[in-house]
């Protein structure tokens, strides 16, 4: 598999997260806040670049019984805008669920001795590492499966 670039889309964040070269494990890499941050589209330009990133992965926020509300179709505009702007394969993930873990995934975290509370950004880059490692999981083959 190739390196592949999952993304949490928001209005104002956008959490990001890469692949290992093998295809196999998420990790998160931040979050871009518009518009302090600049252009979403520059700072993925670099991710792309620097990482050698071949595919694109995009939450798709479904509302609870599967339907695409406005945020879906807005996430969907933006997968559309990032096809079409770095000429790489874009998938879009159901991301239901992927805010409520990162938000279960901090709260754990936070009752470690000694551990602060991190900057919103972070629930965003732990929701695309989520999202991500979906997708990854979803494109390996079954271990069962094999003679």
């Amino acid at each position: 598999m190739a390196v592949v670039l999952g993304l949490d889309y928001g209005l104002r964040r956008v959490g990001l997260a890469v692949s290992d070269p093998t295809g196999s494990l998420a990790s998160g890499v931040g979050c871009h806040t518009s518009p302090q941050d600049g252009s979403i589209l520059d700072r993925l330009g670099d991710l792309i670049r620097e990482r050698s990133v071949e595919r694109i992965v995009v939450g798709l926020p479904l509302t609870a019984d599967g339907r695409e509300g406005e945020m879906a179709q807005k996430a969907r505009r933006f997968a559309d805008r990032l096809a079409e702007a770095f000429a790489l394969p874009v998938h879009l993930v159901d991301e239901r669920y992927s805010s409520q873990e990162a938000d279960a995934w901090l709260r754990k975290a936070n009752r470690r001795p000694g551990r602060r509370r991190k900057p919103k950004g972070e629930r965003d880059e732990i929701a695309a590492e989520l999202i991500l490692q979906q997708y990854l999981d979803s494109q390996s083959p079954d271990p069962r499966s094999t003679p």
